[in-house]
């Protein structure tokens, strides 16, 4: 056993002696000199222009919200964002960076001592430091550090150079990474977790051992597979993919702050915070957070965390279908299937929603769940709460389709549950421990739900519907030939079963039809059934138009479910276990063989596809905080009219403003005011919970004012005031968060007791 687990620690210290050995401790460093620092820099003129240009810019913002908001446009999405999600490191504009700290090295001649300073238009609240008083000499060099609190674009260093003075080169380098690579040491654990795994079975012994290394190798290489696009330079822009960047980004930011849970994001929309977090779950997402925080870039963050996703998917599909169906073989087959799923797939690059990829790791538990409670051993209902826990924490709607289809398995076992009521106890008892695990998140958002906070995103449901032809589509991907108004969501998104779900269907009922006489599988035909009922639901078929044209408040939640195609992901996992059984029944490997090659041309086709985008991300370039998603605020926010940091006065009535210091959700600053002032507005979005101080006078009003922003009144005089904004839950969220760490560990106990329970 001793040389065994010497095998493994062996393992761990190759793979980090690879991390060190490949670092390359340039990657952070950019380095200007000749033709290329006109890129770097200027002089104090030009920055004071950038700052005025700026500022015009955001006058007419302004206007053009004010005028939005007259005509009722807002949420209408009627202009176009005129930034770039995304910038390389260095452009003709200067650096773009994301947090963190810096160091400049400067290389200079000058008869006559000068400062140097980093600049940002727009973005100079957002820079600590920076600042440097560079002595005369012949071929000097200077060092000196500057941080960014949020990400900023187009910075600069700026400086009035004396007579015969020249800067021959700067060098900038992010500070921490020369020893080794955060990336790298990310995927090293991620690789060195799965290494262990397959050491660990090729050491097993017995009768099973050699299918069980068998199965966990091919689930591995199906994984891997999956995560084809992750392993190119770069990352292709996905639909909603800035969007959910951008709340890896506000968790680790509220991390960083003390904020835990993170409630605002902080650093969304430059600085202004987003309380995104209190009406999408975030669970999951914690995890590339903390990369984040321990220097892993937002690129491998993402990529980590979504090379996982693609493994627990498989581990998750097969031992589910192990304990369903009660073949390897079987369980194998769903295991790839499910893996490399179309659906899948797309969700995670094309369309790039966390949520519904991690509630998809789920949905196999939740079939198997509900086989349990239903069929077989009701005892075992923990395992519906770890199902539906899951779920509701990666992603809303999916929790509705899963309850949805629950109950038409209820109701398909009705006769079953009357004459066992104790099954009834046990789904109860599923749902009482799911609620108390969702405590946390649940209590908040009802709060929330109460303010005039847009969480609606009302979509015409029978616009975003499947053909039956879209069932047989064999390589779908990105097609951007179909004009936007004949779009068919089987090739411009690829939301689709696949041809090789389908076909283990085909193969399933052709089997069943030249054998009648063979007795039928319960548990097939009812996930035939209801997964049939997903596809049906997701077509035109279904009568959604009908739908919308109901009384509200009917055809409104029929709108918020936006995209009927989604019930293709519901009915993925159902099927896959009976396609499964349709490819390996009555074969020994010519069935798997079959599956396995249709499986990786289609999919990899698909992701082709999305591979040939050019990449919008890269490790070291830099990503806007700004978003186009309208809900999660106050009705009537204009996010391009929000300066960052800017502190405005009632009336536009001057003021001084020094010690100003923003620390995620906190702010201080101290402010003079000539000739007084009714109220305050400072840069950061209303939400309750908010508290603002006066050095001295102790709390003051905080109110919604202007554009959404938080408002302080009771701010008057020509006397210095210290002012100090900071964000506090109320006691009732602090109580549900206990009750749900309570039902955690309940649940956790519960898996452990029940055997098969935590293997699940």
């Amino acid at each position: 056993m001793k040389r065994k687990w010497l095998t493994a620690a062996c393992l761990w210290i190759a793979l980090f002696a690879l991390v060190l050995l490949y670092t390359d401790r340039e990657e952070y460093v950019w380095s200007f000199s000749g033709d290329s620092l006109s890129a770097l820099l200027e002089t104090r003129e030009e920055t004071a222009q950038r700052q005025a240009d700026w500022e015009a810019m955001m006058d007419r913002e302004r206007a053009a919200a004010r005028a939005r908001g007259k005509a009722g446009l807002w949420g209408a999405d009627e202009t176009e964002n005129v930034y770039a999600i995304a910038l390389p490191a260095v452009t003709e504009d200067g650096l773009n960076l994301m947090w963190g700290e810096y160091e400049a090295e400067v290389s200079y001649s000058a008869k006559e001592d000068f400062t140097l300073g980093v600049a940002g238009a727009g973005r100079q609240l957002f820079i600590r430091g920076g600042e440097t008083a560079l002595r005369a000499g012949e071929k000097m060099t200077e060092t000196f550090r500057f941080t960014l609190t949020d990400s900023a674009e187009h910075l600069r260093l700026a400086a009035d150079l004396p007579e015969e003075a020249m800067i021959h080169s700067v060098t900038v380098r992010k500070c921490g990474m020369a020893l080794f690579s955060r990336d790298l040491a990310a995927w090293a654990v991620l690789l060195g977790i799965v290494l262990t795994v397959l050491l660990f079975r090729l050491w097993e012994t017995g009768e099973e051992a050699a299918e069980r290394r068998r199965d966990t190798m091919i689930l591995v290489l199906a994984a891997a597979f999956a995560c084809m696009p992750l392993l190119w330079d770069g990352l292709q822009e996905g639909h909603d993919l800035t969007f959910h960047l951008n709340r890896i980004e506000g968790i680790a930011s509220a991390l960083r702050c003390g904020q835990f849970p993170a409630r605002i994001h902080a650093s969304t929309l430059q600085g202004y915070g987003y309380a995104a977090s209190v009406f999408y779950p975030e669970l999951f997402l914690y995890i590339p957070a903390v990369l984040r925080n321990l220097g892993v870039s937002l690129l491998d963050a993402w990529r980590v965390f979504l090379a996982a996703v693609h493994l627990l998917c498989a581990w998750s599909c097969y031992t589910s279908a192990r304990r369903l169906l009660g073949s390897r073989k079987q369980a194998l087959a769903a295991g790839v299937l499910y893996t490399l799923s179309i659906y899948r797939l797309v969700n995670a690059y094309v369309r790039a929603t966390p949520g519904e990829s991690l509630a998809m790791i789920f949905f196999p538990v939740l079939v198997l769940a509900m086989a349990e409670v239903l069929e077989r051993d009701e005892r075992k209902w923990p395992l519906l709460a770890l199902a539906m826990t899951g779920i509701l924490m990666s992603h809303l709607l999916s929790a509705l389709f899963a309850a949805v289809f629950c109950a038409l398995a209820a109701l398909l076992s009705s006769r079953k549950l009357l004459r066992e009521p104790r099954r009834i106890l046990s789904i109860l008892a599923a749902a009482g421990l799911t609620v108390l695990c969702s405590l946390w998140f649940f209590v908040p958002m009802v709060q929330y739900l109460r303010e005039p906070i847009s969480t609606s995103v009302m979509i015409n449901s029978a616009q975003h519907v499947l053909k039956l032809g879209s069932y047989l589509v064999t390589f779908s991907g990105n097609n951007g030939t179909i004009a936007p108004e004949r779009e068919d969501f089987a090739y411009t998104i690829g939301v689709v079963p696949g041809i090789a779900l389908m076909a283990g269907l085909a193969l399933y009922a052709v089997r069943r039809y030249a054998h009648p006489e063979t007795k039928g599988n319960r548990l097939s035909q009812r996930l035939l059934l209801l997964g049939g009922l997903a596809l049906l639901g997701a077509m035109d078929f279904f009568p959604w138009r009908l739908m919308m044209g109901l009384p509200k408040p009917y055809s409104t939640f029929f709108m918020q479910i936006q995209f009927p195609w989604r019930l293709v992901g519901v009915a993925v996992p159902m099927l896959v276990l009976v396609a499964a059984k349709g490819f390996t029944d009555a074969q020994k490997h010519g069935g798997l063989a079959l599956m396995a090659a249709l499986a990786v041309l289609t999919g990899g086709y698909t992701m082709q596809c999305f591979v040939q985008q050019e990449p919008v991300i890269r490790r070291e370039g830099y990503v806007d905080s700004r978003i186009k998603q309208y809900e999660y605020t106050y009705v009537g926010t204009e996010k391009e009219a929000l300066s960052p940091g800017e502190i405005r006065v009632a009336e536009d009535e001057p003021a001084e403003i020094t010690d100003y210091e923003k620390r995620g959700t906190n702010l201080r600053f101290t402010i003079v005011l000539p000739n007084g002032g009714k109220y305050v507005d400072l840069p950061l979005l209303y939400y309750p919970g908010y508290h603002a101080a006066i050095e001295g006078r102790g709390e003051v009003r905080v109110k919604r004012g202007g554009n959404n922003q938080i408002r302080l009144f009771d701010i008057r005089g020509e006397r210095v005031q210290k002012v100090s904004v900071w964000y506090a839950e109320p006691v009732s969220w602090r109580i549900a968060e206990a009750a749900s760490a309570a039902g955690f560990l309940l649940l956790a106990v519960l898996l452990r007791r029940r055997r098969g329970g935590g293997a699940a």
